[in-house]
């Protein structure tokens, strides 16, 4: 079940532009201009999706790999941004993640690690805006560096990944419009 809209959005756009991806653009662009984002989250939404749309999949798909895969710094393992591969902490990190996420009842596709940021996200989006915001919080510090991280390369995708700073801060600190 969706509760939050935004965050599954946002985990389709941040996952890996595959051919699945490509034909549910359209779809995806429709159901932003339909559901009730806020204005800034819906314009943003809606140029990454155009920018996307404009590009050719593999030029698409080369970009994608070139951002999070050739370039350690913006790894979508949200744990990479804080312990070293090999630091047996991570595995705890994932474990715990696993955990959290049965607790609730919700198992992520096997293909992914539980810190994958699109996983993540997917996750919030079953929780109310509350539930969300501790959850996200856990993240925030590498969800910060991530952003800062594709700032600093100009990337498109960083618009993105600042989208969800607010909603990963347990200060009153939401977009106007949306209550926690």
């Amino acid at each position: 079940m969706i509760r939050q809209p935004l965050f599954h959005i946002l985990a389709l756009l941040l996952d890996y532009p595959g051919s699945n991806l490509s034909a549910a653009l359209s779809e995806i662009h429709t159901s932003v201009d339909a559901d009730e984002f806020l204005p800034l989250e819906r314009k943003v939404l809606l140029q990454h999706i155009e920018w996307m749309e404009k590009q050719e999949s593999l030029a698409l798909e080369a970009k994608y790999v070139e951002t999070f895969d050739w370039t350690p710094s913006c790894d979508l393992h949200l744990s990479a941004h804080l312990l070293p591969e090999d630091d047996r902490g991570r595995g705890t990190v994932l474990l715990r993640l696993l955990e959290h996420y049965s607790a609730h009842g919700w198992v992520p596709s096997p293909q992914y690690l539980p810190d994958y940021l699109p996983v993540i996200l997917d996750f919030a989006a079953t929780l109310t805006i509350e539930e969300s915001r501790v959850f996200l919080s856990a993240a925030q510090e590498s969800i910060t560096i991530l952003e800062e991280k594709l700032r600093g390369i100009h990337s498109p995708y960083a618009r993105l990944v600042a989208i969800i700073l607010p909603y990963a801060q347990l200060v009153d600190n939401l977009p106007a419009g949306v209550e926690s």
